[in-house]
């Protein structure tokens, strides 16, 4: 019996080793998928009263590892965004049960539920990475879903009082958000390189020439106006040479 003890206290020592948190990786999107789950919240005169709940189920390629994770859409937790499709780059995070993706298109929290082994993630291209740099990733988890902070003793510290804000003015430009068939295409405004898409781009009332292009495919152009205060999309999709 007094043998078994060292071995207990060196598994019970090291496990806190292999529960901590990663540091932030890069990752490749496998899969994105949505159920809806109707429930019965009330009857009125033998009516029921239904509600659909929407839950969406998230595959990310980790190293050798895929990590599957699930959430329930809420008014604090948005949709995937559309472009996290397969093979789409994001930084990742695994800290205990929980799954932190960000990528400039948006960024999730989610439960893991399974984990399995895989074959070696394909690395990511210098574009993809410049793509991502574009996210500022936090030390630790997202903002928003860390824990409150504690005070000394244990108890929930009270946020600092924020300064109040002034409305910033209006800008005189409006905004033109510019979407690609393959992503992560260079997009250059009046021969103005202005990064990768799916790219935001605030710009000047005027006409100004829009052109997309990614190695292997044709270039991609178009002239539009813009307005103070418009909202733009551009689809561009490139077709291969």
């Amino acid at each position: 019996m007094k043998r078994i003890w060292p071995i207990v206290l060196f598994v019970l020592a090291s496990f806190p080793l292999v529960a901590a948190d990663s540091p932030w990786q890069y990752g490749r999107i496998v899969d994105v998928s949505k159920s809806v789950t109707t429930k019965t919240r009330a009857w009125v005169v033998n009516t029921p009263i239904t509600e659909d709940q929407v839950a969406y189920t998230v595959s990310v390629h980790l190293q050798d590892k895929i990590i599957v994770g699930t959430y329930e859409l809420t008014p604090e937790e948005a949709a995937p965004p559309e472009e996290w499709m397969a093979s789409y780059p994001v930084k990742v995070q695994v800290a205990g049960d929980r799954l932190y993706l960000r990528a400039p298109t948006g960024e999730l929290r989610l439960r893991i539920v399974r984990r399995k082994n895989a074959k070696m993630m394909a690395a990511l291209t210098e574009d993809e990475k410049k793509h991502l740099e574009q996210v500022e990733t936090p030390a630790g988890p997202l903002t928003g879903f860390a824990e409150e902070p504690k005070a000394a003793g244990g108890a929930t510290a009270k946020p600092a009082e924020e300064a109040p804000q002034t409305e910033p003015a209006t800008p005189n430009v409006g905004a033109v958000m510019v979407r690609s068939t393959p992503y992560l295409s260079e997009v250059f405004v009046d021969g103005d390189s202005m990064g990768y898409t799916p790219a935001k781009i605030n710009l000047p009332p005027g006409k100004h020439t829009f052109r997309v292009e990614k190695a292997g495919y044709k270039v991609w152009t178009k002239e539009i106006v813009v307005t103070v205060g418009s909202e733009l999309t551009l689809d561009a999709s490139l077709a291969r040479k």
